[in-house]
């Protein structure tokens, strides 16, 4: 049931989202576009525009490749982008405070949006379902009796992992500090790795007896706070920000991943219902720009164009990039995995969500199907 109602969108957003505003200058319309040759003009001419609130980062490179090739601007819907900064939290928090018709995220918000408003969030699709995108890395304070022992799956070493951060936490003198962005994916995957380790935790803002205390850091700003090692010891993010991390912390070194617990990381597109029913037929084209992009990508023969794409826009080097794409499932779907990882994502906050409680607020799973013929 519905624990708010669509005006509270923007109360909430307003108490923390639009101090992250979208990017100023950055959220500019693509140019007017001509119809579809198969296509009347005047069905084009119908279609509402739509706008999307994503990150210009790894994770939304589906967003970036439509951009850069064309689909959006050969596409039957104007599709407005606003760039963000943070992580997909603020892309939901832009969509509820009314700045953007879509939202491009992670599992981990859509989690929270669902556990909050329930089936007034409406799940459009997922364009990529993929493991080991969401990354541990230890500081170079980490070293010596502080050194922390890298899980490896094969050895099923959770035991000395955990003693690792038990010398690490006598060693510093406090519990080991992890920053992460409170409320993004990257959260909830972390939490399932300290758990598999049998690591102990103290929450955000509190002390205890923990092995580790979390700190909220935004995800972009990961890599720098690391560096200075003043607030933080390890780190928690989604790429490119631990390749980042590893490359330029002198001694920083990759501790696991979410590949470790089986988890999946998805690219999730969310609306509110309101929104759903008013731009149900520009939706859909937009998704349909999704997944001639998604075709295009999963093609080993426009991969590299693709990388290079995302890469420029990006501003990152091509072998980050290239290794965001070694993990990468380029489809446009809503499947059962995807729901799961949704469902998961929710299980601290609200432990009673279901797969159905998330399938029901998954309107297009048929027509996905059907599309995907």
């Amino acid at each position: 049931m519905l624990k708010g109602t669509l005006k509270r969108f923007a109360a909430l957003a307003a108490a923390g989202a639009l101090g992250l505003m979208l990017l100023a200058g950055c959220a500019s319309s693509q140019p007017a576009k001509e119809s579809n040759e198969n296509q009347a003009p005047a069905q084009s001419e119908e279609l509402a525009p739509v706008s999307l609130a994503y990150l210009n980062k790894a994770g939304y490179e589906t967003i970036i490749v439509a951009d850069e090739q064309g689909f959006f601007a050969d596409g039957d819907v104007d599709v407005e982008l606003l760039p963000v900064s943070g992580s997909g939290q603020q892309s939901v928090e832009a969509l509820l405070a009314g700045s953007a018709d879509i939202a491009a995220t992670g599992q981990g918000p859509v989690a929270n949006a669902i556990g909050e408003y329930g089936d007034e969030i409406v799940v459009l699709c997922g364009t990529n379902c993929n493991t080991d995108s969401q990354v541990i890395v230890a500081g170079p304070a980490m070293t010596g009796d502080a050194q922390i022992v890298a899980y490896d799956k094969s050895a099923k070493n959770e035991a000395a992992v955990a003693e690792s951060f038990q010398n690490a936490a006598v060693a510093l003198g406090h519990p080991v500090r992890i920053g992460v962005q409170q409320g993004a994916t990257t959260e909830s995957a972390l939490r399932s790795w300290l758990k598999k380790m049998n690591i102990t935790l103290n929450e955000f803002g509190t002390e205890g007896d923990g092995m580790v205390t979390l700190v909220d850091v935004k995800a972009n700003t990961l890599p720098t706070v690391l560096a200075t090692g003043d607030d933080i010891d390890m780190m928690a993010a989604s790429q490119p920000y631990p390749d980042t991390a590893v490359a330029n912390v002198q001694g920083a070194y990759k501790v696991g991943s979410n590949a470790d617990t089986d988890s999946y990381d998805m690219a999730a597109y969310i609306t509110t219902k309101t929104i759903f029913q008013e731009k149900e037929a520009s939706i859909k084209a937009f998704i349909e720009d999704l997944k001639r992009t998604t075709d295009y990508m999963s093609d080993a023969n426009n991969e590299a164009a693709a990388i290079q794409a995302c890469a420029s826009s990006m501003g990152a080097d091509t072998e980050t990039v290239a290794a965001a794409f070694k993990v990468a499932d380029w489809k446009t779907t809503l499947s059962d995995t995807m729901i799961q990882s949704i469902q998961k994502a929710g299980a601290k906050n609200y432990p009673n969500m279901t797969a159905e409680d998330v399938r029901a607020c998954c309107p297009l799973i048929d027509w996905l199907n059907e599309l995907n013929k």
